[in-house]
């Protein structure tokens, strides 16, 4: 005769809007008291007991019977003989692996009560022959989630960003990565663990969120020598706008001045779970003007994809548009720039979310990228030709680009920051219009703001910082670079000290840096002052 191992009636009529405290009886003695915190933890667990009772040869095991009350849930029940087998899906080493996986599927498409059950048996001489059978049991679909504190973002773009879109069939390994995905958002965090009930077959989902002051206005102010010996200040705004109309949409604008007669503007856009779907596209657009060298333009449009609970998969095309705005030949071959254009395709991979307010807590964001595509050096019409005879005119274009950053707690108050960075760009007719950028208050602190040309790069910023709040403190910091370009290396460093103090509206940051290079010693001549605040909103 069929046993169903597992009584269905009963985990799914069982409402798990508060904790299961459960008494567990095998043939009347008391093996366990467990609380579980709800149907589908206690259903895993029953599954569990099931396989491995199965994979010990007892074939009859099961639950004989359930008594409820509102504080107390006991379940007895009846282990049964071992028996040898001779049943069909019971044969190899691995038995319980291999049930375990095929419940598993079943429970991460719909059917979270999904049992084992034994088909057509004989027994002869103490072993049994027959075939081992999965009953589904009930479909189950997402319903709804029900909010302790209702959230002033869009229900919509947390059930995308949960995996709990209403409808779509229930998924048990969804819901306990649930405290994970949670994490892809930098204005959301989980108060309380989830819980989760089931009626008329649709499952919904208990959340306790709290939305966090994520967007942020960036003010940065700095004072640099020029090259004529003048004080010379410089600066950026940054506006970072990670819920834009509370729908989870992102949109950063970026402005700096790192010089005299040179600026940068930055502008990104990012819309999450375009048409319901998984894809988020971006939109970027990049333009640098070095003095009056030379103008870069780049364009990028992409799109964004979850891969795992916290990674995140981008796929980019690029095109980046490097102009001339001299036709002074002296001064274009000493720098070695030229007009070009540059078509490349990027694929980068994404851990974690960055977090722009430092707090006092562990965390680990790395990114790792490669872009590959063509290029091509463009004649300016007012430059000689004879500028273009050693320049190879069209080339392949090859970049690699990794980051890693996290943060440990060394003693109650204290923490060890550290971020690594590393660039490469492979490319047979590199002009100095391409190279990297490096220097300054974000990257490397002692020296004036992107005045390092890098074809090759890796960066080291740590700090000790000393919290007197959770998001204040003082902090000393040495930086590192390595950095090599055509028939030139050096290993420049940046020491200093600040500190960062937390406001009701943000957080105001100072710092005072040396730094020292082949160009540059370390001297308090050469100090540089960065100021900064950050406005959460």
């Amino acid at each position: 005769m069929q046993r169903t191992l597992i009584l269905l009636v009963f985990l799914f009529a069982h409402s798990a809007g508060a904790q299961i405290s459960s008494r567990f009886f095998v043939d009347g003695e008391l093996v366990s008291d467990r609380v579980f915190a709800d149907s589908v933890r206690l259903s895993n667990h029953l599954r569990k007991t099931q396989l491995d009772w199965l994979n010990d040869g007892y074939f009859f095991s099961g639950i004989d019977s359930v008594e409820k009350d509102s504080v107390q849930t006991n379940i007895y029940f009846h282990k049964g003989e071992k028996f040898s087998s001779d049943i069909e899906g019971l044969e190899g080493k691995r038995l319980r692996q291999r049930l375990e996986k095929k419940l598993s599927e079943y429970a991460n498409h719909g059917y979270p009560f999904a049992s084992l059950q034994l088909d057509s048996l004989s027994l002869e001489n103490q072993d049994l022959a027959g075939a081992l059978m999965i009953n589904p049991g009930p479909e189950i679909r997402y319903d709804s989630a029900s909010f302790f504190q209702k959230p002033k973002t869009n229900s919509s773009y947390i059930f995308q960003l949960l995996d709990i879109v209403p409808g779509t069939a229930f998924s048990e390994k969804d819901y306990r990565l649930i405290p994970e995905k949670v994490q892809r958002s930098s204005f959301l965090s989980i108060q309380r663990p989830t819980d989760l009930s089931f009626s008329d077959r649709e499952a919904t989902v208990y959340l306790d969120l709290a939305e966090d002051a994520s967007s942020t206005f960036q003010g940065v102010l700095g004072l640099q020598q020029a090259q004529a010996g003048k004080t010379t200040a410089v600066g950026s705004i940054e506006l970072d706008i990670q819920n834009l109309f509370r729908s989870g949409k992102q949109l950063t604008f970026s402005w700096e001045r790192f010089s005299e007669e040179s600026q940068r503007l930055d502008l990104f856009y990012k819309h999450p779970f375009f048409l319901d779907s998984r894809l988020a596209p971006s939109f970027r657009f990049d333009l640098l003007k070095q003095d009056t060298t030379f103008l870069t333009r780049r364009v990028g449009m992409g799109v964004h994809t979850y891969i795992a609970p916290r990674s995140e998969l981008f796929l980019e095309y690029e095109r980046t548009v490097g102009t001339l705005l001299t036709t002074d030949l002296e001064t274009i071959s000493e720098s070695g720039i030229a007009d070009f254009s540059r078509n490349v395709y990027q694929a980068r991979v994404t851990r974690g979310v960055r977090n722009s307010l430092n707090q006092l807590r562990q965390g680990l964001v790395w990114s790792t990228s490669i872009s590959a595509g063509r290029k091509e050096v463009d004649r300016n019409l007012s430059i000689p030709d004879a500028y273009y005879d050693t320049i190879q005119a069209q080339s392949n274009f090859y970049r690699f680009e990794a980051d890693i950053t996290y943060q440990l707690k060394a003693l109650k108050r204290q923490a060890f920051f550290h971020q690594v960075s590393g660039g490469i760009l492979e490319n047979d007719e590199l002009l100095r219009n391409e190279l990297y950028r490096i220097g300054g208050l974000s990257s490397l602190r002692g020296f004036n703001e992107k005045s390092f040309f890098a074809r090759n790069f890796l960066m080291s910023r740590m700090e000790f910082r000393s919290f007197f709040e959770s998001r204040s403190y003082a902090y000393v910091f040495y930086d590192q670079l390595i950095y090599d370009r055509e028939n030139f290396s050096d290993q420049p460093f940046g020491l200093g000290l600040g500190f960062a103090l937390a406001t009701s509206a943000g957080q105001f940051s100072f710092a005072l840096a040396m730094g020292k290079s082949k160009d540059q010693e370390i001297s308090f001549s050469t100090m540089k002052a960065h100021f900064g605040y950050i406005s959460r909103f």
